[in-house]
C-alpha cells in the first residue's frame, strides 16, 4: 500500500479527496454484497420456482417485493392465493403490470416443477433478504445525495462527459490530484488501462489486454463512463464501432469488451487533458493549449 502511493506520487491527499475516497469505496463495497444477494436470491426461486425466469425484467422489482413481503413467491403460496396475488400486484405497480403478465405469472406457479420442500422456509427467507434490499438500497442512496451534493459544489468537469455524479465522484476520488501525472499516458498507466504495447488513442494494437494494476474500482468507472459516452458522443462511438468491426481475414473478431476497453483508455486521456486545462468537455475537439 506505502509503495503503490509513493510510486503514484501522492502521499496525503487533501481532506476533501479522502473523504470523497471514503464515501465512493464504501458505496462500492455495499454495490457488491448487494449484488451478491441478489444472486443468492436467484438461486432460491430458481429452485422453488424455475418458470419465474423472464416473467419480469427486474426479478425483485418493488411490486415483486410486496407480493413476497404479504403472500410469499412460491408457486404453492401463489396457487392458493390468486386473487390476493392479482390484487397486490395490480395495486403495487399502480396498474402498470398488466392483467396478461399477472395471470401468465399464475399459469406458470401451476404448472411448475420447482421443489416442494421448504417452500415456507424460502418464503421466509425471501422476505428477509427483500428487507435487506431495501436497507442496502437505502444506504446507497444515502450516500448518493452526498456525492451528487459535492461534486455539485466542487464543479466538477468529468461531469461534462455525461456520467452521473456517482460515476464522476469514483474517478476524482481514486485518482486523487490527476495534474499530478505529467502526460496521459502515464494516468492511462495509473488507471490500468495500458498495454504493453504502443497505442494511437484510437485502437490498441498487438494483444488486447491491459496491465490492471491501480484501483479496479477506477477501471470500473472509466468503463462505465465508456459505455456512457459511446451512447452521447458521436467521436466516441467512432471509435466503438471502429474496434467491434470485424477484422481482416484470418483474424479473429473483437468484441464488444475490447471495444469498450479501447474507449476507456481515450476517455481516461480525455480526463486528464479537461482537468489539465481547467475545461469542460466540448463535442467540437479545442485547440490544444501548452
Amino acid at each position: 500500500m506505502i509503495a503503490r502511493t509513493i510510486l503514484a506520487g501522492e502521499l496525503v491527499p487533501n481532506e476533501a479527496i479522502y473523504e470523497l475516497r471514503l464515501l465512493v469505496r464504501h458505496r462500492w463495497r455495499l454495490m457488491r454484497v448487494l449484488g451478491m444477494i441478489l444472486r443468492y436470491a436467484i438461486s432460491l426461486v430458481d429452485r422453488i420456482f424455475p418458470e419465474y425466469e423472464g416473467i419480469f425484467c427486474n426479478p425483485f422489482l418493488t411490486s415483486v417485493r410486496t407480493l413476497i413481503r404479504k403472500v410469499g413467491l412460491t408457486p404453492k403460496v401463489l396457487v392458493a392465493k390468486k386473487d390476493e396475488v392479482r390484487h397486490i400486484l395490480e395495486t403495487a405497480s399502480r396498474k402498470r403490470i398488466s392483467k396478461e403478465l399477472i395471470e401468465n405469472l399464475l399459469r406458470r406457479a401451476e404448472e411448475s416443477m420447482g421443489t416442494r420442500q421448504g417452500s415456507e422456509v424460502v418464503n421466509r427467507q425471501l422476505r428477509m433478504i427483500v428487507e435487506y434490499f431495501d436497507f442496502l438500497e437505502g444506504q446507497i442512496e444515502q450516500i448518493n445525495e452526498v456525492l451528487r451534493k459535492r461534486m455539485k459544489e466542487m464543479d466538477c468537469l468529468i461531469l461534462s462527459l455525461g456520467v452521473g455524479a456517482e460515476i464522476a465522484a469514483a474517478i476524482l476520488a481514486e485518482s486523487g490530484n490527476i495534474v499530478r501525472f505529467p502526460g496521459p499516458s502515464e494516468y492511462v498507466a495509473f488507471c490500468g488501462l495500458d498495454t504493453s504495447v504502443r497505442d494511437s488513442g484510437d485502437s490498441i494494437h498487438g494483444r488486447s489486454h491491459i496491465s490492471k494494476r491501480g484501483s479496479p474500482l477506477l477501471r470500473w468507472a472509466m468503463y462505465m463512463t465508456a459505455q456512457t459516452v459511446v451512447k452521447k458522443h458521436h467521436d466516441f462511438a467512432r471509435i466503438y464501432k471502429k474496434n467491434i468491426k470485424t477484422k481482416q481475414k484470418g483474424k479473429r473478431k473483437k468484441g464488444h469488451r475490447y471495444a469498450m476497453i479501447v474507449v476507456a483508455h481515450k476517455v481516461a486521456r480525455v480526463i486528464w487533458r479537461l482537468i489539465k486545462d481547467k475545461r469542460n468537455f466540448e463535442k467540437k475537439t479545442p485547440k490544444r493549449q501548452s
